[in-house]
């Protein structure tokens, strides 16, 4: 399904819900965003260390390139 017809499904279909039960949408939606945000951290954690296993010169090396790069990319100039 395309994002904007799904978006637009969502949307009625939270139209649809009695007001009384909103509350256990709410919470619904917000564990959603919790599972979301904790499996990107794990994602993002799982980067956690893995430059340990190069040697100290190829590391150097990477960081001086990446160094350059970085200021080519991102130089504002006058």
């Amino acid at each position: 399904m395309e994002a904007n017809i799904v978006y637009k499904s969502i949307l009625y279909k939270l139209s649809q819900i009695p007001v009384e039960y909103l509350f256990q949408v709410d919470r619904y939606l917000a564990n959603i965003t919790l599972d979301i945000k904790e499996k990107n951290r794990q994602s993002i954690l799982s980067f956690a260390g893995a430059w340990d296993d190069m040697y100290d010169e190829d590391f150097n090396a990477y960081l001086n390139f990446a160094k350059k790069t970085g200021k080519r990319f991102f130089w504002k100039g006058d």
